[in-house]
C-alpha cells in the first residue's frame, strides 16, 4: 500500500519556509509591462544595428530579415497585451458598484 507523505516532507522544507519562499518572488504589473517594454526597445535597437551593420557589409541579409521578424513579433505581441489590457480596464469601468 502507498503511504500518503506530507507535501513539505517530500520537499524538505517546513510549510513555513515554503510560504516564506513563496512571498518573495512576487513582481508587480506594473513592473512586467515595463520590463516587456524595455525587452521590445532592445529588440527594435538589434533590428537597427542589424539594418547598419547590413549597409556596412557585416552582415548576411537572412540574419537582417531574422532581427527585423524578432522585433515584429515583439511588436505585435505587446500590441496584443495592450489590446487585453485595455479590454478588461473596459470590462471593470462598466461594472456597477
Amino acid at each position: 500500500m502507498t503511504e500518503i507523505k506530507n507535501i513539505s516532507e517530500l520537499l524538505g522544507k517546513s510549510l513555513q519556509e515554503i510560504k516564506d519562499l513563496r512571498g518573495t518572488q512576487k513582481e508587480s504589473f506594473e513592473q512586467a509591462l515595463k520590463d516587456a517594454i524595455k525587452e521590445a526597445s532592445r529588440v527594435e535597437q538589434e533590428a537597427q544595428n542589424a539594418i547598419e551593420a547590413f549597409s556596412k557589409g557585416e552582415l548576411s541579409i537572412h540574419q537582417v530579415v531574422l532581427a527585423m521578424e524578432k522585433a515584429d513579433m515583439t511588436l505585435q505581441t505587446l500590441i496584443q497585451v495592450r489590446n487585453k489590457v485595455l479590454t478588461a480596464y473596459e470590462e471593470i469601468s462598466r461594472m456597477q458598484v
